[in-house]
């Protein structure tokens, strides 16, 4: 037997937009030892793919919202699009972040607009902090994300997570 899943998102809009999530089966049906169901890796690649279309989807909609003045209900003109990482229980996602220069009516902002900040301004999920601050309570830091990584996409870690160089001043065992 061969599945798929697909999410489908429905804009403010009225637009409809398609997108197939994950696939998979098409093994020996009559072979017993083949897993009954969804694997761990099936679970995490399925919850990292909703996860991925849902905020990439969610951050383009409140851009688009967000490009438009509140004043004069002109387009503010783009000044970049850079790429912003957003880290959840369900995976880390990229998303195109654009930034916006000042309207020209020059009323309601004088500064360059970044709505995908304003969405994910700690650039992680309040659940992604919970789950590891109470994990973490529990055990190091360390272990408490190794073992929650067995069980969500969480991704690889973060630059931040790095161990510190051994040489630096402060870190490790005092020198005599």
């Amino acid at each position: 037997m061969e599945w798929r899943v697909t999410i489908e998102l429905n804009g403010a809009d009225g637009t409809k937009q398609t997108h197939e999530v994950a696939r998979g089966g098409g093994t020996d049906p009559h072979s017993p030892l083949d897993p009954l169901g969804l694997t761990l890796d099936d679970g995490k690649t399925l919850l990292a793919g909703v996860q991925r279309h849902l905020v990439q989807a969610r951050v383009a909609e409140y851009s688009a919202l967000r490009r438009h003045c509140w004043h004069c209900q002109g387009l503010r003109p783009l000044k970049d699009t850079r790429t912003r990482r957003l880290i959840s229980l369900f995976g880390t996602v990229e998303v195109l972040a654009p930034r916006f220069k000042p309207c020209r009516c020059a009323v309601a902002a004088r500064s360059t607009l970044c709505p995908a900040s304003e969405l994910m301004p700690d650039r992680c999920t309040a659940e992604y902090e919970r789950a590891l601050a109470k994990m973490g309570a529990w055990s190091p830091y360390r272990c408490a994300r190794r073992f929650l990584s067995e069980f969500f996409p969480l991704g690889d870690d973060p630059p931040w997570h790095d161990d510190p160089p051994p040489d630096h001043k402060g870190w490790g065992r005092a020198r005599a």
